[in-house]
């Protein structure tokens, strides 16, 4: 029998296991995040600008480099916006995310409508390690200097920040 009917006899078998195997659009932003960035959501709740961490995060760029962190911001009204990608070359920015990222953003948070403002913190396998109100971003900073994969990122290659 010659190899191409075989392949007809399988192709229904494989369109239907890349179809399941394939993942939505509204994971692919979170997944792409694994393993590369340390996610850092601020809660905007209703009422609040959300400008003291805003400004805080903007002057410590250094320190969100250094950490692989990729800032969102979940605003009153459920929007999502990415502020910082995470990257060496990146710049703060405003982008509103698309409503599928959106969506997983807001689920990873938990977020619901008029929640009180605060910031969640997800380390590189996706979880969930910080949520709460910070007094600072030394908080912040000091729970990612002390989880093992950032331990490993400074004996690889220590700090240089140098804002």
């Amino acid at each position: 029998m010659c190899a191409f009917p075989r392949l007809l006899l399988w192709a229904p078998l494989i369109a239907v296991a890349m179809t399941v195997a394939k993942p939505s659009l509204a994971s692919d932003y979170w997944q792409a995040l694994q393993w590369e960035h340390r996610p850092l959501v601020s809660v905007i709740g209703a009422g609040d600008d959300g400008a003291n961490w805003a400004a805080d995060l903007q002057a410590n760029r250094c320190a969100l480099v250094e950490r692989r962190i990729h800032w969102l911001e979940i605003h009153p009204d459920g929007s999502v916006w990415r502020r910082f990608a995470g990257e060496p070359g990146s710049r703060f920015e405003s982008t509103r995310l698309p409503s599928s990222a959106a969506d997983t953003v807001r689920g990873k948070a938990e977020w619901e409508q008029d929640v009180t403002s605060r910031l969640l913190l997800f380390g590189l396998d996706g979880r969930r390690k910080y949520a709460g109100q910070p007094a600072s971003l030394d908080q912040i900073w000091a729970l990612i200097d002390r989880m093992p994969m950032r331990r490993e990122e400074l004996r690889r290659d220590p700090d240089d920040c140098i804002d």
